[in-house]
């Protein structure tokens, strides 16, 4: 990237920052706004007064008090900017080569990216591996396993930092000195889960990644955490989801695997599966693969590497619809 891009990116994410700070202005409205293709910093310094109110919904100071309002936000915007360096945080938009390749061919695609670590783990193979927030011991027991599998075959794991299954995933993958990506549902300054910037810490000091397409003061909600599970689906070549119900976030997870044609496979213990109503469904809906552990752990293994076969997952419809669970 010569001098005048990253010029261009710097100025692009200041002016990002400081649309996003006009009270009014959420999430939707910067995703639409994104979605034109203006350019943030021609939208904020060169369109008319009237039609950045028309684009904006919101109300403005008159068009003399505006002129000297952008000069404010653009202030705003700086400093916000330099906080998120401070911490690590870089803005991607797709137009980036540093944006992951991975995002820009799902459905719904993120038009920008907050990234923190190691932003090569977003282009490296990877295994999204996923389930409850409340595990059994049985649960806790295959992801355990799972990620002691994964240790030194040259995998990223990917998962979305929620208690359960999700945390267990990232700190067993610590453990092996696995690279993980964890996604939030949440902008980077929210602590959520609660006492989770200790984790995402850890991650990002032992060469793992946080990624958020949120604005960074953002709280999650049950759409959040949906929108979430298709940025996990589309960054791994295979999804693993350990133990889930069929309501649930993960169950949103396991769908736009389906949907983006991803590997997905169950995992089981010995006289479990009969138990186990979501492996059935999900080989009847989308083709899923089972494998008990530990017997066939080989197997196992070449079928996450796609040694054994291609991904052959039917292309369902994404329920956007949200429960009570939609953060598993």
């Amino acid at each position: 990237m010569d001098d005048m891009d990253k010029d261009h990116w710097r100025n692009e994410t200041v002016a990002f920052l400081a649309v996003a700070s006009i009270k009014g202005v959420g999430f939707w409205t910067m995703h639409q706004l994104a979605g034109l293709g203006i350019g943030f910093k021609k939208l904020l310094k060169d369109y008319p007064f009237k039609e950045i109110q028309r684009l904006l919904k919101v109300s403005l100071p008159g068009e003399e008090q505006w002129e000297l309002e952008k000069k404010s936000l653009w202030l705003t915007g700086q400093a916000t900017a330099r906080d998120l360096a401070h911490q690590g945080i870089i803005l991607l938009f797709p137009e980036q080569d540093a944006f992951p390749e991975k995002l820009k061919s799902i459905n719904d695609s993120p038009r920008w990216l907050f990234v923190q670590g190691k932003a090569a783990n977003l282009f490296s193979p990877s295994v999204a591996i996923v389930g409850t927030r409340k595990p059994s011991d049985d649960g806790i027991f295959l992801t355990r396993y799972l990620l002691s599998l994964l240790a030194n075959q040259g995998l990223v794991t990917v998962s979305g930092l929620a208690a359960g299954i999700d945390r267990l995933v990232h700190e067993e993958s610590l453990r092996y000195g696995i690279p993980t990506v964890a996604v939030l549902g949440n902008g980077f300054n929210v602590d959520y889960p609660k006492g989770s910037l200790d984790l995402r810490k850890t991650i990002v000091a032992q060469g793992g990644t946080i990624i958020s397409e949120y604005l960074p003061s953002q709280k999650g909600s049950a759409e959040t955490f949906v929108r979430r599970n298709r940025l996990q689906a589309g960054l791994a070549e295979t999804v693993i989801p350990v133990e889930w119900k069929l309501k649930s976030g993960t169950a949103h997870t396991v769908k736009f695997a389906a949907q983006y044609r991803k590997r997905l496979i169950n995992i089981f213990l010995p006289g479990t599966i009969s138990e186990r109503e979501e492996i059935a469904f999900s080989e009847q809906e989308y083709l899923a693969r089972f494998f008990q552990a530990p017997l066939e752990s080989s197997q196992l293994l070449n079928a996450i590497h796609g040694e054994d076969s291609p991904a052959t997952c039917l292309t369902p419809q994404i329920d956007m619809g949200f429960n009570e669970d939609e953060n598993d």
